[in-house]
């Protein structure tokens, strides 16, 4: 009899020992029922308690953790535990070193990475993502050395060439810039970041072929604010109001807090002396961003054009609480005050 007892106890024992736990203790159990995560990581968590023993689901857990939820700790615990599970795989070296980053944990990302590129030598994404890391930590040399031994390896890495081009850029190389801006997107012609860049940096030359560019990232993906502000600044300096006007009406459209698309329609309407329209975009732009002095400025200004003195002595004395070091505002003062 006591015999038997024992032997069912042990078989209870071994099967306890291979069913995945449920107690309420479990960080998986918890994770699965914790309303404050989001639902994709809580799908994780339920999966890793179904199947322990894969890899992926810890790794595919922590990019749901940083991308949802913004909660690096636990993705850097699970990425730790899918790299104790497959070493081998070097993406997870740099998603951990992502983590890291994401952390604030700039040394711990940068001996990651560093370790990825060491075990996999010859992965152009890991090359790819260690030079990414050293571009937005501003060691310029160590970026493109990385990103062209990306190249080395695949040469038809369109955001290679849009990375080793915005390290250019950054390094005031402009001509080398715009040459791997236009690889990039010889290589994929949706690259709107690429078509955004170049736009940007002919507009800054007074090229017109900055247009071209601009007009291709508004086609490209014209959801998206940057390119239609770039746009209308490109017309404005040309001159071409209308169609500046037309363009920062679209990415107000697309994003009501653009302060600056505010502060630059308000600025045309005061060229044009239309002082009603311009007070209202400036007012608009100083409630996007009540750090900004330069539209408190400008409503002064235009508030003194109407000739509401007052009300201007106002507006440049409030631009001065926020830049006590603003000469105009200082001129506006004193010329007011003194009449």
């Amino acid at each position: 009899m006591i015999g038997r007892l024992v032997k069912s106890l042990i078989i209870l024992a071994v099967i306890l020992s291979v069913l995945p736990s449920c107690n309420k203790n479990n960080k998986n159990y918890q994770m699965a029922h914790d309303t404050t995560l989001s639902a994709e990581v809580r799908a994780w968590s339920q999966k890793i308690m179904d199947d322990p023993k894969r890899d992926d689901y810890y790794a595919e857990r922590a990019m749901g953790l940083i991308s949802n939820d913004k909660n690096y700790k636990l993705a850097i615990a699970d990425l730790e535990k899918a790299i104790k599970m497959n070493p081998e795989k070097g993406i997870y070296q740099t998603k951990l070193a992502d983590a890291y980053f994401g952390d604030n944990q700039t040394y711990k990302a940068k001996e990651t990475y560093l370790k990825a590129v060491a075990a996999n030598p010859n992965d152009a994404e890991v090359l790819f993502k260690t030079g990414q890391f050293f571009l937005f930590v501003k060691k310029y040399d160590e970026a493109k050395r990385y990103l062209n031994e990306a190249l080395k390896i695949d040469e038809s890495y369109p955001k290679v060439y849009f990375f080793i081009a915005q390290a250019f850029k950054e390094t005031q190389d402009t001509v080398k810039a715009i040459e791997f801006y236009k690889r990039a997107i010889q290589i994929d012609a949706g690259d709107y970041d690429s078509y955004l860049q170049l736009g940007q940096i002919f507009t800054q030359q007074k090229n017109a072929e900055a247009l071209r560019y601009l007009d291709a990232a508004i086609n490209t993906n014209e959801g998206i604010e940057e390119a239609w502000y770039a746009r209308g600044y490109f017309y404005q300096l040309g001159g071409n109001y209308a169609k500046a006007l037309f363009d920062y009406q679209k990415t107000i459209t697309i994003n009501p807090f653009h302060t600056l698309a505010y502060y630059n329609a308000g600025y045309i309407y005061f060229t044009q002396k239309n002082w009603p329209l311009a007070i209202k975009h400036f007012e608009m732009s100083a409630k996007a961003n009540d750090e900004f002095e330069k539209p408190v400025y400008m409503i002064g200004l235009s508030k003194e054009a109407e000739g509401k003195n007052e009300e201007a002595l106002t507006f440049y004395k409030r631009c001065l609480q926020l830049n006590p070091n603003f000469e105009l505002a200082k001129e506006g003062v004193k010329r007011l005050e003194k009449s």
